[in-house]
């Protein structure tokens, strides 16, 4: 299973409610950063992963303090892990690694 869409604060606020798994949030400008559907499939079994179009959903940027997309955001039980703006190929190993 691969990442679910979010739309609007209250799917924001219940995916961050989420308890027990680790919560992924691509935020994106245009398209999904590429690798980011195998991502949220390869860890399915500990982490529900989200993606947001910050173009489509602005009020998103200031919800999750997106300062340069794509960023992704890793939360566990409400609250945030890391974050990392700008995200790269590269820069996706240290949260891959987290999610084991």
């Amino acid at each position: 299973m691969g990442h679910k869409a979010l739309t609007s604060k209250s799917e924001f606020d219940a995916a961050l409610a989420t308890a027990g798994k680790f919560v992924l949030i691509f935020a994106y400008s245009g398209e999904i950063p590429p690798g980011a559907e195998q991502a949220a499939t390869d860890h399915a079994t500990t982490t529900d992963a989200y993606s947001v179009d910050i173009d489509a959903y602005p009020a998103a940027k200031e919800y999750f303090g997106v300062t340069e997309p794509p960023t992704v955001i890793l939360y566990k039980d409400g609250k945030e892990l890391k974050k990392v703006p700008g995200m790269t190929k590269d820069k996706s190993a240290e949260i891959m690694d987290m999610l084991k």
